[in-house]
């Protein structure tokens, strides 16, 4: 982890089986050693989404990790939020995995949604795209572990990506179900998984 590209205000948090976290007032970051899963930043294509950025502390090997006490309090993430970190590190392989199933199964509704649009700037989805076609387009910008109790752990995904450079594209997890999936705001929106969790999507 490349700790001068962190805010020099940022305080490190300890806590057992995972990197050092750093931040404090309810939002901390850290990396975590993926390796497999952190090969989805490396598009050549898509540009880091101009609206959030793109997290550039982790090492080759290692996936951005944000975490957010929704009511912006308290010196250390929620118990759900640590245990989606370490069942994330523990299930690199499954996780990569999973994250590209999803995409790769979402492309023909996106294609249709694309359809309805006029004026359309961005690239087109083709719903054939297989996986070495999809990474090119796409870069992972971090992984959100939810404030949300679940066995297996919520957890939202971001990335940008060619098809949307404006709103990016998210997905939300619990385990290796998809809940949701969308703009970029859907990994980042805690109200989807707590609204699964409670039976009510």
């Amino acid at each position: 982890m490349r700790l001068d590209k962190l805010a020099y205000r940022d305080k490190p948090v300890q806590i057992r089986g995972l990197p050092t976290l750093y931040g404090g007032e309810g939002y901390w970051m850290t990396a975590l050693p993926m390796p497999l899963t952190s090969t989805l930043q490396h598009s050549p294509g898509a540009l880091p989404h101009p609206g959030r950025g793109y997290p550039d502390f982790a090492e080759p090997g290692e996936v951005p990790v944000s975490f957010e006490n929704d009511d912006g309090t308290g010196d250390m993430p929620s118990l759900p939020m640590i245990a989606a970190a370490a069942w994330l590190i523990g299930n690199d392989a499954v996780v990569e995995q999973t994250i590209i199933t999803a995409m790769l199964s979402s492309l023909g509704k996106i294609a249709a949604i694309q359809d309805g649009i006029h004026g359309m700037t961005d690239e087109l989805v083709d719903k054939t795209w297989d996986e070495a076609q999809l990474r090119r387009r796409c870069r992972l910008l971090h992984i959100v572990p939810q404030d949300v109790a679940g066995e297996p752990p919520y957890f939202g995904v971001e990335f940008a990506c060619t098809w949307d450079t404006e709103h990016g594209y998210g997905l939300m997890f619990h385990g290796t179900d998809v809940v949701e999936w969308g703009g970029g705001d859907v990994p980042n929106s805690t109200w989807i998984a707590l609204r699964h969790a409670e039976g009510r999507s």
